[in-house]
């Protein structure tokens, strides 16, 4: 019996502000609706967290003009304020449904903050590109956020 091996990628971005201004991008509602969607051109509908270790968030998104087409749920299995966040999530819609485990660290840099993002987990080549494609808008939302908090 040959099996399909489970595939992961890694991802980093810094960004000019402190580890606290990051993390409370994962973690505050508001800020999470602002850029956790994998394409620019959707919107989050829904948005809801609960910050702390067996926690986590739900989310809806999509296409506009609704932004429900696609849901995605996440425990918090690990949660270290300003450094460490480990998330168990299920995305889901359009007839799939795929489940991955997301690391987040934090650390102080010159002049910000480095966050480094490993998921792994995931079922082929296709939801690891899709995956990791969606990812890299959400580090850009992140910036944009932040660079609009100023």
């Amino acid at each position: 019996m040959t099996t399909t091996p489970l595939l992961s990628f890694d991802l980093d971005r810094t960004y000019p502000a402190p580890p606290e201004k990051v993390w409370t991008a994962w973690t505050d509602p508001d800020l999470l609706r602002r850029w956790a969607c994998p394409d620019p051109d959707w919107l989050v509908s829904a948005c809801e967290v609960d910050a702390r270790t067996g926690g986590g968030y739900t989310l809806r998104f999509g296409p506009r003009p609704g932004g429900d087409a696609h849901g995605e749920t996440a425990t918090f299995a690990v949660y270290e304020p300003v450094e460490l966040l480990v998330l168990d999530v299920v995305t889901s819609g359009d007839g799939m449904s795929e489940g991955s485990r997301c690391t987040v660290r934090l650390a102080p840099v010159d002049g910000g903050t480095r966050l480094d993002l490993t998921v792994e987990g995931l079922s082929g080549d296709e939801a690891a590109e899709g995956m990791r494609t969606g990812w890299q808008w959400c580090l850009e939302g992140i910036a944009a956020q932040l660079e609009a908090q100023g």
